[in-house]
């Protein structure tokens, strides 16, 4: 049995099935042209988003705090213009908190979690122009990708995309972690073709660095790009260009909202 491809339309050919919650038998399929990995329809992720953060997640806050430092020299280094950032589909908000506090204008977006962590600091996103969007373990949640980068598209310059590559030769089904067949929430499984595909569809360069991607407007300078998105090599950039923190800032603008609700 074959589909078409989500993101290149090409043919993609059933690559094997795995059981999803412990109870759904899932086929998924690999496109023959771009090696992206799909499931059928998935008519299971009511019962996937009952909690919308996984409670087999306990790493979320430390990949948080390594992409935060990361993104923070990425805004330092190499788009020291950059004014605005979203956090797009962003949880509980600790990544927007997590930029502020170290000096970045960065706003929360996620119609499906409540925001906890970055309360006021909303994005309007029909206003766009955003700098630079981040789309942290979004990807792979995308039953239809094309319709939720279509957007990001309109919002934003600059995005960065957090997303592990799957790899060469491609697992089947429940033999790579990354299929994540206890959650359920994973439905897109990405190759490098793939990330590609969507660059060039879009118009944009792509830098990627194991699971950090970037997809920027304009010329660049990659090289460059490409140490400061290394966790541990650029680490010696910390202490230069720092930004002051809107940390106090924040906190006094959530008393004064408190003060005027009263």
């Amino acid at each position: 049995m074959a589909t078409d491809c989500l993101i290149c339309r090409s043919n993609s050919d059933s690559f094997g099935h795995a059981t999803v919650l412990g109870r759904y038998d899932v086929e998924y399929f690999r496109c023959r042209d771009c090696h992206f990995i799909q499931t059928e329809t998935p008519y299971w992720l009511d019962a996937a988003y009952r909690e919308t953060i996984a409670a087999t997640d306990v790493g979320l806050i430390a990949r948080h705090e390594r992409v935060a430092r990361i993104t923070d020299r990425l805004l330092r280094f190499a788009f020291p213009t950059a004014a605005c950032s979203v956090d797009y589909r962003g949880g509980y908000g600790m990544f927007t908190r997590m930029m502020r506090d170290r000096g970045h204008h960065c706003f929360h977006f996620d119609a499906h979690c409540q925001n906890l962590f970055a309360r006021g600091f909303e994005a309007e996103l029909a206003d766009g122009g955003f700098d630079l969007l981040c789309a942290l373990e979004v990807f792979e949640h995308l039953p239809d990708p094309h319709q939720e980068i279509q957007r990001l598209d309109r919002l934003a310059e600059h995005w960065l995309v957090s997303t592990e590559v799957v790899p060469d030769p491609a697992p089947p089904p429940g033999r790579w972690w990354y299929y994540h067949l206890e959650g359920g929430q994973h439905v897109s499984l990405w190759s490098g073709r793939a990330l590609q595909a969507i660059a060039c569809h879009y118009g944009r360069t792509l830098i990627s660095v194991g699971d950090l991607h970037l997809f920027c407007q304009g010329s660049v300078n990659a090289g460059w790009v490409r140490h400061v998105l290394r966790d541990r090599s650029s680490r010696w950039l910390d202490p230069f260009r720092k930004r002051r923190s809107l940390l106090v800032d924040d906190a006094k603008q959530a008393v004064a909202s408190i003060k005027q609700a009263a």
